[in-house]
């Protein structure tokens, strides 16, 4: 199977050269003869060959392994084949053997593939699990062969934890994985209590869950989403994971206590929480609308436990505890949090038992956005929330003060404003807004426009066109339309209160939004365009905002050097004769 596009080359270090300056002196100068040479090109072909010897062929593998299944009395030359196997895995491993290693890939796979027959056989002769009243010698030999049962799925995983990349290594451990696999179907078909009865092994499939997890290293985390990049997960994704039901059902139902001895641990927390927002990331793990149509998804393990497999309430309070124990995991930075708040509200909270129970997560998240002022940590937060609020009907009473508090010079700058705006377009979408809060939106937003660059401003002005019209509140319209005299604007002083937290005590009503009519005089003439649409009469549908929310200094300056212009272009407002001189365009400059 070959290994998946897309994953990172290894690199090489190139030899450092070095010089020394003046004449070397004859005693250190050390030129090798052509018989000298040739030696050491034969003893490394002897090195090689002797370390073939040792290991083994293929020929001899398959041999043992015939010789193993057909008699008892060759238990002992599993012993040979697992050695052969350590020496493989470690001479891939050593990093002064890389070469080397490369002639053993195809020893490694075959090893791999008649080391799964024999456990394979053995395990469908049932003689790897103890029962009670068999003898205490056949007892001996039980257990001697689950020992190296588990010696064997040792280098499988000491396999995963080679961290250098090669197409051959890649494709070794998915050969490790896909074997591990099948011995859970085996192992499910013929070691349980008995036959017939339904049976699925978790302990093992937690194991293999957890060195997967922990495979690799923090290297391969995406620093933009925070999502794993790794070859082998995406493989146990698209095989496994994503088409059968009882694998994803285990996987969440195991993954608790994996999470639970990881807090134990310094290490891997980073990497197990990226594994898992790459899992969950592409696709709901059921579809909410159908879920009787879970028991047609097919199955890996035949005779699992239905009754069990098939309980949604079972699956949710599993996918509940695993994700609030993967948001409690130690050494989580604001990347992780936003890579999962990103996700939360189609693929997390759909499928708790409990959403209030990310309540706490949510609140801190939020928190954690206003002190580092990471506006899009608390709009992510807040949008979590939103969807607790719409859909769980949770009291949130402080939400438009929490959202208007992210509205500060910072948002427009950021890279990610277009997300922002879709998600604050979303949240003042209800028509029961108080006028007196949309006000001092709209107020803030205008304010913001001052410091703002015009990509964001762009942005701005057609969102609170939409507003207005959106909400038709006869007050609101006080803010483009006075209604007082010239002597009353005489003494106008703002009563706008900028410092006030709460939207609802600012009193944008009694201001207006002069802060645009600044705008028509701004030296952009996309934004002085833009912002004439206020002078006008409402007749205007709302703007599509989508066009509005990738605008960038480059596409704004791409715009213009695309425009096609009749006639001479002006540079100067004043006309001059001369550079320099009385009258010339210099005299006004001090030297």
């Amino acid at each position: 199977m070959a290994a998946k596009k897309g994953t990172p080359q290894m690199v090489t270090k190139k030899a450092k050269s070095t010089s020394q300056k003046g004449k070397i002196p004859e005693k250190q100068v050390k030129v090798p003869s052509k018989a000298s040479t040739k030696e050491k090109r034969s003893a490394s072909k002897s090195t090689k060959q002797e370390s073939k010897n040792e290991i083994g062929t293929l020929e001899e593998f398959e041999l043992i392994r015939k010789s193993i299944e057909e008699s008892p009395k060759n238990y002992n030359k599993l012993v040979r084949l697992l050695k052969s196997l350590h020496m493989v895995v470690s001479q891939i491993n050593d990093e002064n053997q890389r070469e080397m290693a490369s002639n053993f890939m195809n020893i490694a796979r075959g090893l791999i593939y008649y080391l799964y027959k024999i456990f394979s056989h053995l395990i469908s002769k049932r003689l790897l699990k103890v029962f009670k009243g068999i003898s205490e010698q056949e007892e001996t030999v039980r257990k001697w062969l689950i020992s190296k049962y588990e010696s064997f799925q040792k280098e499988l995983f000491d396999l995963w934890s080679i961290e250098h990349f090669t197409e051959s290594i890649a494709t070794l451990k998915i050969d490790a994985l896909e074997n591990l696999m099948n011995l859970i179907q085996d192992e499910a078909k013929y070691l349980g209590p008995s036959i017939d009865e339904a049976y699925f092994p978790t302990s093992r499939y937690r194991k293999i869950l957890q060195m997967l997890l922990l495979s690799g290293n923090e290297l391969s985390i995406n620093e933009e989403d925070s999502c794993a990049n790794d070859y082998l997960l995406l493989e146990f994704k698209e095989t496994y994971f994503e088409k059968y039901w009882d694998l994803k059902f285990y996987f969440f139902s195991e993954l608790p206590h994996i999470e639970e001895d990881l807090r134990e641990s310094e290490i891997g927390h980073r990497l197990v929480f990226s594994k898992l927002v790459a899992l969950t990331k592409s696709a709901p793990v059921y579809d909410v609308e159908n879920k009787e149509g879970i028991t047609e998804i097919p199955v890996w393990v035949k005779n699992a436990p239905q009754n069990t497999m098939y309980s949604v309430n079972t699956f949710r309070n599993n996918f509940e505890k695993t994700w609030i124990g993967a948001l409690n995991l130690q050494h989580l930075g604001k990347k992780e949090y936003s890579s999962a708040l990103a996700i939360l509200h189609k693929r997390i909270i759909p499928f708790f038992g409990d959403a209030q129970k990310l309540m706490d997560f949510l609140t801190a998240s939020y928190t954690l956005g206003i002190k580092t002022k990471d506006g899009l940590l608390s709009i992510l937060a807040l949008n979590g929330l939103w969807e607790l609020m719409k859909s769980y009907n949770l009291d949130y009473p402080n939400f438009y003060t929490n959202l208007y508090a992210i509205l500060t010079p910072e948002l427009l700058h950021l890279n990610e404003k277009s997300r922002f705006f879709r998600l604050l377009d979303l949240f003042m979408s209800s028509t029961h807004l108080p006028a007196s809060i949309v006000a001092s939106f709209i107020k803030r937003l205008a304010r913001l426009c001052l410091t703002a660059p015009p990509s964001s401003i762009i942005c701005v002005i057609p969102f609170i066109y939409n507003l207005i019209r959106k909400h038709g509140h006869s007050t609101c319209m006080l803010l483009i339309h006075s209604t007082t005299t010239a002597e009353e604007d005489a003494d106008y002083v703002d009563p706008f209160d900028e410092n006030e937290t709460d939207p609802s005590k600012t009193e944008a009503l009694g201001s207006s939004i002069w802060e645009l009519e600044a705008m028509i005089n701004h030296y952009h003439p996309n934004v002085s365009a833009l912002v004439k649409i206020f002078t006008q009469h409402f007749t205007k549908y709302s703007y599509n905002m989508e066009d509005f929310l990738d605008w960038s200094y480059a596409k704004l300056i791409d715009s213009e050097m695309k425009k096609r212009f009749k006639g001479d272009l002006g540079v100067e407002f004043e006309k001059w004769n001369g550079m320099f001189g009385d009258e010339g365009y210099m005299s006004d400059y001090l030297y």
